[in-house]
């Protein structure tokens, strides 16, 4: 459906991609993720064709849209982008930003059926400034959805949105791209995001990929620290902590030094129980009750342990204490 082969672009003397090479399935959401002038937003830029890449190519349904000798400008190709500020005209009603581009009244049946699904109906006669961050991106993925794409192509879609919108419309956004069978990529730092709509991810770094799969795959095994620490608080723990390491759940190999536990990956040890996994034995350097989590620091000799508990036993600080893996 899409492919890009060997895509480079520099701005000056920066590096923004490198030989960069990705493939996309029809129907197929992906997502984008790395960190801020990792390469993400120019990605889009380029497969839009808001930019040109200074070598390399992209395919898109088959058809070479950038190469050495081709560049199909923007407007003729079958793809949309919605911007991170939504680029909603303000003099013009949600209605009529909706319906501005080229052959929507072409699409008018599908376009009323997007604005039913995503639930904009009310605010069709707003203008933007009086709609919430939520409703106008809402408005800007149906005007992008409108000129029927096989692709669309997101820049931070939900950076602008609490917590509990982000949630909320990333679910709306997944069903409504798998019921148009619309392929997407999505660019985003942020990695729940990514979690909660991909199917596939993609991370970038310094303009290359550096891991790609499954989000819940890449979020059990990542690659490296880096990748580990995109998912958030993480415990590197060095592999002498665990002699039966062969037959244990992890997907180590044989050059991995390290391994990525999270905070709530741990539980307290029941002496009751036979355990074949790591156990360590620390004493509680401080508590903290975050939201309905307590937070523990655990000092076992020269490591250091972040855990997360929702539910402790009574715990004090200066308690030894025996923790295990889940």
């Amino acid at each position: 459906m899409l492919k890009t082969k060997a895509l480079n672009k520099t701005y000056g003397n920066q590096n923004v991609l490198t030989d960069f090479n990705m493939s996309i399935n029809s129907g197929d959401i992906v997502s984008v993720v790395g960190s801020s002038g990792s390469g993400k937003t120019t990605l889009l830029r380029l497969i839009s064709g808001l930019e040109k890449p200074d070598s390399g190519q992209i395919i898109l349904n088959n058809e070479i849209v950038n190469s050495e000798n081709t560049f199909i400008i923007p407007e003729d190709r079958d793809c949309s982008l919605v911007f991170q500020d939504y680029a909603l005209f303000p003099n013009m009603s949600m209605r009529q930003n909706i319906y501005f581009g080229k052959n929507s009244d072409n699409n008018r049946e599908k376009i009323e059926q997007l604005i039913q699904l995503t639930k904009i109906e009310t605010i069709m006669d707003k203008f933007p400034h009086e709609c919430s961050g939520g409703e106008q991106q809402r408005v800007a993925l149906v005007r992008s959805l409108a000129i029927d794409p096989s692709l669309i192509l997101m820049d931070e879609p939900f950076s602008n949105l609490d917590a509990n919108l982000k949630s909320s419309l990333g679910s709306i956004v997944q069903k409504l791209l798998k019921k148009l069978k619309t392929t997407a990529i999505i660019v985003t730092h942020d990695v729940i995001d990514a979690m909660v709509i991909s199917d596939r991810m993609i991370v970038i770094d310094e303009g290359e990929i550096i891991q790609e799969g499954i989000p819940n795959e890449i979020y059990h095994n990542p690659k490296s620290k880096k990748i580990a620490l995109l998912f958030g608080e993480t415990n590197f723990i060095p592999l002498k902590f665990f002699p039966g390491a062969k037959n244990h759940f992890f997907d180590l190999k044989s050059n991995e030094s390290l391994i990525s536990i999270r905070p709530n990956q741990f539980r307290i040890f029941d002496e009751d129980t036979i355990s074949m996994e790591a156990v360590f034995n620390g004493k509680i350097k401080s508590i903290k009750k975050i939201a309905s989590e307590y937070r523990l620091e655990l000092i076992c000799d020269d490591l250091t342990l972040n855990i997360s508990f929702r539910n402790p036993k009574k715990l004090s600080v200066g308690e030894k204490l025996k923790v295990s893996l889940l």
